[in-house]
């Protein structure tokens, strides 16, 4: 017999399941967007509020929703959530529900829903580490 050290031996080249069998690669979306910076965010956000200006509440909405900096930096995304924010400060209280029923009914409007969920949650809690730093200070 002969003397292997059984320690040694990479039993997940034996498991057809391991990821040391296939390129990782080939689990990533094809679709997945390209890293963004904080100045495409800047810029984003400036025709997003062009819109808001012009009065597509809606639009705006939509532009900030689907251009989210999905691989982007930590600053990119803290750009875009002030945009999103800015945002929904724009939109009279009277047109909420509207322009959000009518957002939701359109195609990919439940993604955009979801989106904006996400959004609401991360500036909710930017909101409670300012006030709980305001209260120790």
């Amino acid at each position: 017999m002969a003397n292997i050290n059984w320690r040694t031996i990479n039993i997940d080249a034996y498991d057809p399941e391991s990821s040391t069998n296939f390129d990782l690669q080939t689990v990533l979306p094809s679709t997945l967007p390209s890293p963004s910076t904080s100045a495409e965010s800047a810029q984003i956000a400036t025709q997003v509020r062009q819109l808001l200006r012009a009065g597509d509440s809606l639009g705006a909405l939509q532009s900030a929703l689907e251009t989210a900096p999905l691989a982007g930096d930590e600053q990119a995304k803290q750009v875009h959530t002030t945009t999103v924010l800015e945002v929904l400060q724009g939109i009279r209280q009277s047109e909420v529900s509207k322009i959000l029923n009518e957002m939701l009914g359109q195609p990919g409007g439940a993604a955009l829903g979801d989106t904006l969920m996400k959004y609401l949650y991360k500036g909710m809690r930017q909101v409670v580490v300012v006030a709980v730093g305001a209260n120790r200070g």
